[in-house]
Order: C-alpha cells, then sequence, then structure tokens
C-alpha cells in the first residue's frame, strides 16, 4: 500500500513538472514570436526573440504530449509532439536565415546581382514557411483530434484545431503556394493558430486550479 502511494505521488509530481513546463513553454512560444514580428526592436532582442520561438514550440509540445497522455495513451499524442518539434527546429532555420539577410553585412559587389539573389533566398525562406506550416498543422490536427474527449479542453477548442490546421495551415497554404496566402488577401494564419495554442494554454492553467481546489475541498472535510 505505501509503495503504491509512492508511485502514485511520483506519477502526481512528473504531471505537475510537465504542466507547468508546457504553461511556460507555451506562453513564451505564443509571445515571442508577435513580439520579433510586430514589436521594434533592436537586433539582439529580435534575434534572441527569434531563436527563443522555435525551441519553446518543440518544449511547450512534448510537455502538452505528457498532459493530454494523463486521460488518454494514444500514439497520434507522440506522433503531434513530434511533428510539432521537427516545426520547432524548421521554423528556427527560417527565422534565423530571415533575420540574417535583414542585417547581413556583407558589402554589395553588384547591386543587381545581390537583388536576384535575395530575391532567390527569400523564395527559399518561403519554402521553409511552408513546410514548417505543414510541419505544425498536421501536429495540430492530431492534438486537436485528442482533445475532443478530455474535458480538460473540449469539443469546440478541438474542433477549432482541426479546422484551423486543416484549412488554414494546410488548404490554404496548398492552395496559393508558393504565395503566402496573406498575399491574395488572407487572414494571417499565425494570428489563428497562436490564439489557439494561447487558450490551449489558458486551458491547462484553469485545469490545475479547478484540480487545486478540489483537493483542497478534499483536505478541508
Amino acid at each position: 500500500m505505501a509503495e503504491e502511494t509512492t508511485v502514485s505521488k511520483q506519477r502526481e509530481d512528473e504531471l505537475t513538472g510537465w504542466t507547468n513546463i508546457a504553461v511556460a513553454a507555451g506562453l513564451l512560444a505564443c509571445f515571442s514570436y508577435p513580439l520579433m514580428v510586430y514589436v521594434p526592436l533592436p537586433r539582439l532582442a529580435q534575434v534572441t526573440m527569434g531563436a527563443t520561438f522555435g525551441p519553446s514550440l518543440a518544449v511547450a509540445s512534448v510537455a502538452l504530449a505528457r498532459v493530454l497522455q494523463e486521460r488518454r495513451r494514444a500514439p497520434s499524442i507522440e506522433l503531434a509532439a513530434i511533428l510539432n518539434s521537427l516545426a520547432g527546429a524548421l521554423v528556427t532555420a527560417m527565422i534565423i536565415v530571415q533575420l540574417a539577410i535583414n542585417y547581413s553585412t556583407a558589402p554589395a559587389a553588384d547591386e543587381q546581382l545581390t537583388d536576384l539573389l535575395t530575391r532567390r533566398i527569400w523564395d527559399v525562406v518561403l519554402g521553409l514557411d511552408v513546410a514548417f506550416d505543414v510541419f505544425i498543422g498536421l501536429a495540430t490536427l492530431l492534438f486537436a483530434l485528442n482533445m475532443l474527449g478530455d474535458p480538460r479542453f473540449g469539443k469546440v477548442i478541438g474542433w477549432a484545431g482541426a479546422s484551423i490546421s486543416v484549412f488554414l495551415l494546410l488548404g490554404a497554404n496548398f492552395y496559393f503556394f508558393p504565395d503566402p496566402p496573406r498575399q491574395h488577401g488572407f487572414p494571417e494564419i499565425g494570428i489563428f493558430v497562436g490564439l489557439w495554442y494561447l487558450a490551449v494554454v489558458l486551458l491547462i492553467v484553469r485545469s490545475v486550479r479547478k484540480g487545486r481546489a478540489g483537493a483542497a475541498v478534499k483536505r478541508g472535510r
């Protein structure tokens, strides 16, 4: 009996640790990218924010998978974490290349050649952006489907995530390829994705608070 209690306590502590990581890394991922893109920052701060987003996304996704596995053990949850970890690596490469172009100090020997090379490199950046959207789109779809039956998240957040992944991250990018959807008047996809993941983080926080409140009530009886 004592051994079972110890094992249960260890599992609870492990879940608490993963939950804290999911919240911290999730918030960091949700805010680092918009700060880099929409806020005029000095070079060092912008590079730091850019280098932070991808690893934060990967860590948060692994932690989210552990949180979801508390209620349901499914291979698709592990796959979602792997796909988003790969997405984190891709977006880090994309952002660093983009910033390197913006802050390049290399002398321009031939202005026409430099302009041509810059355009071609930007095509590579756009290709990396689509590759990132493919991986995060598949991961978001798998996470969302596993949230449908989880009372901590529910059907609304589950179907919202599935719709964002299928129609925006995958559908819009494939339809408008190789152009970014926003060039054709399509809404900024990243805003919807970021808000969805922020909602997931907030729901995790709410779940933790409800669990603590329930435990406090039990102790008071």
